[in-house]
């Protein structure tokens, strides 16, 4: 059989051989794993808590049997060198002992009340301290905290729409959905999301602050949200020299 090539000269159909063959080896190595997978898809979707723990990897997803500091076991005794750290929000590492401390004094005197404890205003004493900013106000996850960013405002401002970067990700609610097509259109990113959203989100190129000009010419803008680098969706993007000072 002739190899297709392309112009680089990368035999393709050898790289796909030797991925089927990577992937072979990799399952075959973790058994557990793929046991667990099978059974997880009689009662969860895709065999996973969330679909993105398949989605997110070319490969059969691990299962993880525990962690300490930066690494972290699967079930088949493999350990792993974890430079994620899942999605930093794990950023003391997997099972720091005074944090396991104090999380099982907390659990043993009840973890959830719907009602406030003493510790939410330690904790916001001391981010107040750190951060020099007074007040704080808390979130069951990152994406109900930016839906809740935006909604303030919007009341703020009496605009609605919103202002991202191309390239983010700010979480799983409607008007973070989108992105940018090949002809610079904004366009639904996910299936489920209404074709209407993306009236309401505008999205421009990082590190080009003459395009967020053009953004805000409008004066429609409730708030441009974005991070201090992209860091999601395409990798590790970082801001020019100058590029935060012009935001």
């Amino acid at each position: 059989m002739k190899a297709s090539r392309v112009d680089s000269g990368v035999d393709r159909v050898r790289v796909r051989e030797l991925k089927r063959a990577e992937d072979a080896r990799f399952r075959d190595a973790r058994p557990r794993s793929a046991a667990l997978l099978e059974r997880g898809r009689r009662v969860m979707p895709n065999g996973v808590p969330m679909a993105w723990m398949v989605g997110s990897y070319h490969h059969l997803p691990l299962w993880v049997a525990s962690g300490e500091g930066a690494r972290f076991t699967d079930v088949d005794g493999h350990m792993y060198r974890d430079f994620n750290i899942a999605d930093l929000s794990m950023f003391c590492g997997y099972a720091p002992e005074p944090v396991v401390r104090a999380v099982s004094d907390r659990v043993a005197r009840g973890n959830q009340f719907m009602l406030p404890v003493e510790d939410a205003i330690v904790v916001s004493e001391e981010l107040a301290r750190r951060y020099g900013l007074r007040k704080w106000q808390y979130t069951s996850s990152a994406t109900h905290a930016n839906t809740e960013a935006i909604r303030v405002a919007r009341v703020a401002t009496g605009r609605e729409k919103v202002v991202m970067f191309d390239g983010k990700y700010h979480g799983h609610f409607d008007e973070a959905l989108v992105e940018l097509d090949e002809t610079g259109e904004v366009v639904i990113e996910e299936r489920g999301v209404p074709g209407d959203t993306v009236a309401g989100t505008v999205l421009v190129p990082f590190n080009d602050p003459a395009a967020l000009a053009r953004a805000l010419e409008g004066r429609d803008i409730a708030v441009v949200l974005t991070e201090p680098a992209i860091t999601n969706n395409i990798g590790l993007l970082l801001p020019d020299a100058g590029f935060h000072d012009e935001l």
